[in-house]
């Protein structure tokens, strides 16, 4: 079988029908993409406008967060600043007591000690006491020439002019403790 095409319109005619044809083609696929493109024009503005929000929202609990941790922070600050300051106390820490009960074990009976200053700052120690004889106040010199922290003196002589109930003062130099340092005041 055979197909024929009869064509009863004229040639100009037919040109132009075809052209109209085109042009509803190309007017129906410039609709579509301007369709499409409005779609997507509109959820770009939608995704945009929930960005902002979140951005805004996001901004606001952070300065939020700022602010209620503003408190913690110098909280913290003096914290730091305390053990710091503990920390650097400790750095001239001697446990005194051990070497007060060294001390005190070695002093004989015949010996009064009235007071016992320990000055850190000089690495000096004073004692002063009563003797009740010379003989007991040089054994007990001797006694303090053997304890191991302390750098050996003597006893002014003045001290020995007398036989008994000796009033003395002992000065000697404190080895091997690490010096005080003062802290400014605040």
């Amino acid at each position: 079988m055979m197909i024929t095409h009869l064509n009863l319109i004229p040639p100009e005619r037919r040109q132009k029908l075809n052209r109209l044809v085109k042009l509803l083609l190309v007017k129906n696929i410039l609709e579509l993409l301007l369709v499409g493109m409005a779609v997507v024009s509109i959820v770009l503005l939608w995704g945009w406008l929930f960005l902002i929000d979140q951005f805004n929202s996001l901004a606001q609990s952070s300065m939020a967060i700022g602010r209620e941790y503003a408190s913690y922070n110098t909280d913290i600050r003096q914290i730091n600043k305390i053990t710091k300051s503990i920390n650097e106390a400790a750095g001239g820490y001697l446990p005194i007591t051990p070497k007060i009960l060294e001390f005190i074990s070695s002093t004989p009976r015949n010996i009064k000690i009235t007071s016992l200053d320990i000055n850190r700052q000089d690495n000096r120690l004073i004692i002063t006491g009563t003797a009740l004889t010379r003989t007991d106040l040089l054994a007990y010199q001797d006694i303090l020439r053997q304890i191991p922290w302390l750098e050996s003196s003597a006893i002014p002589t003045e001290s020995l002019l007398t036989k008994t109930d000796i009033n003395f003062e002992y000065k000697a130099k404190l080895k091997n403790w690490p010096m005080l340092r003062l802290t400014p005041s605040r």
